[in-house]
């Protein structure tokens, strides 16, 4: 085979991280791309007859493999692209659960080495036919090339340049462009660490009602057309529905996030959506307030503990004066030892207990034990989801028999929910990151108050109008009897002076901000 032929081929070769990035590289990303990846290629083979030559190839082949496989992966699988939320969510992910996810996604690492062996075949190849001259010149384009995009990126006209890093953008535009996310992701993990040493004024007036423990339930991935209390055809909520004149029912309520680690430092932060750049908004949180207004603070958590160093949820929850992971991700019944501990201790102060659970998370057959599997319908999918609703109502009802003789009040709300078709109209549970739905975000949040505590009198219209719980500081801090001096205190339904706020805004897993009643339906348009 001639060397014409040998490069064309790498040429050839070099188009498939352009091909496989899809619709969020721009025309100007790909060209480069390829012409870079090309460079590359034909560097390699020229340093490839030395050991280090080798190294070098060996390193540059696994890269561009693992850049393919992820573009693969979240193309096919959510039709999304790799972003900075999904980095972060992945850093901060345990090893079990990365583990599981290799296993159950093991056709993407075979595609993986299969990529790594075709990428260094060629270069091992093309190493037989090049010459020290085609590999200076490369060398000399390859580092022009890479010297002007800081130029490019001066006068290029789309108005996200200004808010990339220079190493992220020139990264999106080389065939590691997935790499562009983890930098932003180390990028913000900076910002993250100050959050804990952020000094915050709090001003406000706390009323002694005779509420004397607060549990806070944080759900994950459920879906508010899912449970019965809220008029789903099967009685996936039975407890709760024996419960029902002690509820407060929120009837649209909205999530701010499709994604946990987005939804949930949202939810319990005073932050609006347009601040999520500034971190330093995240250190006036739900608990560090509770901490200041004399509560003693309990996080639980089934959700395994993240690093305080990449994890916004980690600063919240290490913020609490007592707090318990799980050392494995397991049933979320295994935090009830964990709760008992906390409603025995003896205080004198009230108790905020905040109770973490992974509740209908995909897959959501794994999130209960194989007895409370219910046949619901016919398909395999509706079961699991909906059968994982049903222990979770199972659980709160547990929670509520160790209280119900307590002057006390829990409040449940879900950190996001999930979407239920897939792009083929195929029944899957799956996360609405990239163009999510509008079911990535209808959420269900009630506040259960025992037969000792006083339940407040809601107006109709403030349970059943549009809520955002990117409002919840607002609403929490209302829950906890505590009265902020801002204007802002009326963002809750539990306050006399609510006023709902329109349109309700939301982002997707990339933090673009939506709104969310442009958003098309699933049923329109299954993701």
């Amino acid at each position: 085979m001639s060397q014409l032929t040998h490069y064309a081929l790498l040429f050839f070769l070099s188009m498939a991280p352009a091909i496989l990035g899809g619709s969020t590289l721009h025309i100007g990303q790909k060209i480069y791309i390829v012409l870079i990846g090309w460079l590359l290629i034909l560097i390699c083979s020229g340093i490839y007859r030395s050991v280090l030559g080798k190294i070098i190839t060996f390193i540059t082949s696994a890269l561009w493999s693992l850049n393919l496989s992820i573009s693969l992966f979240f193309y096919r699988e959510h039709d999304i692209a790799f972003s900075s939320s999904i980095a972060e969510t992945f850093i901060n992910t345990n090893g079990s659960e990365t583990v599981g996810m290799l296993s159950y996604n093991k056709y993407y690492v075979l595609f993986y080495l299969c990529a790594f062996v075709i990428y260094y075949f060629f270069i091992h190849k093309a190493a037989q036919v090049s010459d020290l001259k085609t590999t200076k010149k490369s060398v000399i384009t390859f580092v022009i090339l890479i010297a002007i995009i800081p130029i490019y990126k001066s006068f290029a006209l789309r108005n996200d340049n200004n808010s990339k890093l220079l190493t992220e953008y020139a990264l999106l535009n080389t065939p590691f462009y997935n790499a562009a996310a983890l930098v932003r992701t180390f990028h913000e993990n900076r910002q993250i660490r100050r959050i804990a040493s952020q000094k915050v004024e709090f001003q406000y007036n706390k009323h002694n009602d005779n509420t004397e423990i607060y549990i806070l339930i944080l759900g994950e991935s459920v879906r508010r057309d899912h449970l019965g209390i809220y008029g789903y055809q099967y009685d996936t909520t039975p407890n709760l529905m024996k419960e029902k004149s002690n509820l407060i029912l929120f009837n649209q309520v909205y999530s701010p996030a499709p994604v946990t680690i987005l939804s949930v430092p949202i939810s319990l932060s005073n932050i609006g959506l347009e601040q999520l750049q500034d971190k330093s908004h995240y250190a006036d949180n739900i608990v560090s307030l509770a901490n200041h207004a004399g509560f003693k603070t309990y996080w639980l958590s089934n959700q395994g503990e993240g690093n305080q160093k990449t994890s916004v949820i980690s600063v919240i929850a290490n913020m609490a004066q007592n707090k318990k992971w799980n050392e494995f991700i397991g049933y979320d019944e295994e935090l009830l030892p964990y709760l008992d501990r906390a409603l025995n201790e003896p205080s004198e102060e009230k108790k905020l207990i905040i109770l973490h659970t992974y509740g209908s998370h995909e897959p959501a057959c794994n999130r209960f034990p194989s007895q409370y599997l219910k046949k619901f319908t016919q398909e395999d999918d509706d079961n699991c989801y909906d059968s994982s609703i049903a222990y979770t109502d199972k659980l709160i009802n547990d929670i509520i028999e160790r209280v119900k003789d307590k002057p006390a009040s829990i409040l449940y709300f879900a950190d996001h929910a999930l979407q239920r078709l897939d792009k083929n109209r195929e029944v899957r549970y799956h996360h609405g990151v990239n163009t999510p739905r509008k079911e990535a975000y209808d959420i269900p949040l009630f506040i259960w108050y025992s037969p000792s505590s006083i339940k407040p009198i809601i107006n109709n219209d403030a349970l059943n109008k549009p809520y955002s719980t990117v409002n919840n500081y607002w609403l929490l801090s209302s829950w906890l009897g505590i009265e902020h001096n801002s204007p802002q205190q009326c963002h809750s339904p539990l306050n006399e002076c609510y006023q709902p706020k329109s349109p309700i805004t939301v982002i997707d897993g990339n933090k673009n901000i939506l709104n969310y009643d442009l958003l098309r339906s699933e049923e329109q348009e299954p993701q």
